[in-house]
């Protein structure tokens, strides 16, 4: 079994009734309480920038399903430019810690196949040997892959279709 996974928490604070209804483009109502609470768009940080949790942020496990032993995991995508190039970091090496994206997976007889992010946030497909965890091709993507994925194999070529966007995009592994 293989599993993405990642670390985060969500922070909320409390905001006026009135400013509440202004998060929202078509609010259905009108807030009555004198206050409510409003999450965050983004996990709580140190000063510095850096989450606050250990990475890897984000992450795939591959589980022994007879045994229930971790046969190995890696970082799921990679570490955001926005946490490499953080002064507070420089001069440091802190590998490879993950998106903290969660993407989409779909296992072929011999790769894991999943969507990430790079560095730069750009979309990608990663294949990976499913035995062992390493990465062994990667595409960019037309747009980042929302809700999951679908594979099949026709006329002896396999195929992976990806919701990206409101669209479907289908794309042939080699």
């Amino acid at each position: 079994m293989y599993v993405m996974s990642r670390y985060n928490c969500g922070s909320r604070f409390l905001v006026t009734g009135e400013e509440a209804d202004t998060y929202y483009e078509a609010p259905t109502g009108v807030t009555l309480s004198r206050y409510a609470a409003a999450s965050s768009s983004r996990p709580p940080r140190h000063p510095a920038g850096i989450p606050v949790f250990k990475p890897p942020y984000s992450r795939i496990t591959a589980i022994d399903m007879n045994s229930g032993e971790h046969l190995w995991w890696i970082p799921a995508g990679y570490t955001p430019d926005r946490i490499k190039n953080l002064s507070s970091l420089e001069g440091l090496d802190i590998g490879n810690t993950g998106s903290g994206a969660v993407g989409q997976m779909v296992v072929t007889d011999t790769m894991l196949v999943y969507s990430n992010i790079t560095s730069d946030g750009t979309p990608h497909l990663f294949a990976l040997d499913k035995s062992s965890g390493e990465e062994v091709a990667r595409v960019e993507a037309p747009a980042a892959t929302r809700y999951g994925m679908s594979s099949w194999v026709h006329d002896g070529k396999q195929y992976i279709i990806l919701q990206t966007g409101s669209t479907l995009t289908a794309m042939a592994l080699p």
